[in-house]
């Protein structure tokens, strides 16, 4: 989900992606699959081991100048296929804890200006400089490949001193660069939400939408916990996650994480079969991948195993499962 560019980025200075991912619980080949999105705690992690072992100032600004739309997997490409600049940037919006959100993000219009606004950016303390200057970065050379076109930025807000290479984020985002700002937003003209998005795809949009909405949404009701809980499993579906690991990224105990799991009427084991069933819904319905691989891709070395849980999940075999809905 993006960062895969950063990872280049820091590897041409001379860091190891091993060093990069240290700590965060998943290991440095992860970089290499984009459909498998970091949960929060895992992406601030990296973004702390890049920052801290960057040796250039303005590493994060040229990490993000180097993205693609296919390292953001389906989250790139369900904006880049979106019909309108305003149905891409809504799609990004809505799915936008698929990709692990470090920030919460706000959305508004005034005028003819249209404002994403960064809500608590301080709670990021000493990485808050490299993670902004790197979503930005990454986020404006996004919509330029999407566009077709320079994105019209007009101007962003940063409650932190000007650094370095300030001059460096001038010539990248071509717009007014506001420092010690007593908040952070991102500002744009409003007139670019009605243009079109000349790789427009409403079959691929509908799609990716789908995918991703129904591998974070499966079950009503779920709480910010079991939300969490998802997006990690989401990040190790193909590892066999284990409670212990999850419960210790959460910073609980594993009896903690089983007792307030408890308090919500969920399990874990419910919830690892709730993603592993989704994610081999999406790919039965969506794509022609040999069972054997969607088996392997959710987590099972065993075909026979998947066979049966997935039974278990659908009622029907993955076969059958394919076939009724062919």
């Amino acid at each position: 989900m993006g960062l895969r560019a950063l990872r280049d980025e820091l590897v041409e200075e001379g860091v190891s992606s091993a060093a990069l991912v240290e700590g965060s619980g998943i290991d440095e080949s992860w970089f290499d699959r984009p459909d498998i999105p970091p949960s929060r705690t895992q992406r601030v992690t990296i973004m702390r081991n890049a920052w801290r072992l960057a040796s250039r100032s303005d590493a994060a600004l040229r990490a993000g100048c180097r993205q693609k739309i296919s390292d953001f997997g389906l989250y790139g490409y369900g904006m880049a296929s979106s019909e309108t600049v305003s149905d891409c940037l809504h799609f990004g919006y809505s799915q936008i804890e698929f990709a692990g959100p470090v920030l919460n993000i706000t959305r508004e219009i005034r005028g003819d200006t249209a404002v994403f606004v960064s809500q608590n950016p301080l709670t990021l303390g000493p990485i808050l400089p490299f993670s902004a200057e790197f979503w930005r970065s990454s986020m404006t050379t996004l919509l330029d490949l999407i566009m077709g076109q320079r994105f019209p930025s007009t101007a962003m807000f940063f409650p932190y001193p000007e650094p370095a290479h300030a001059n460096a984020l001038r010539e990248k985002f071509q717009c007014d660069l506001h420092f010690d700002a007593p908040l952070m937003e991102w500002h744009f003209d409003a007139a670019c939400l009605s243009l079109p998005c000349p790789n427009a795809s409403r079959f691929l949009a509908t799609l990716c939408t789908d995918f991703c909405e129904s591998v974070l949404t499966a079950g009503n009701g779920q709480t910010p916990l079991q939300r969490e809980i998802r997006l990690m499993l989401l990040g190790k579906i193909r590892e066999q996650p284990v409670a212990a690991e999850i419960a210790r990224e959460l910073g609980l105990s594993r009896r903690s994480l089983y007792r307030r799991l408890l308090e919500e009427n969920a399990t874990f084991q419910g919830l690892l079969d709730d993603v592993r069933a989704s994610v081999a819904i999406q790919f039965l319905s969506s794509t022609r991948l040999p069972v054997e691989e969607i088996a392997h891709r959710v987590g099972f070395s065993d075909l026979s195993n998947f066979r049966k849980a997935f039974r278990r999940w659908t009622g029907v075999t993955p076969r059958s499962y394919r076939s009724l809905g062919s």
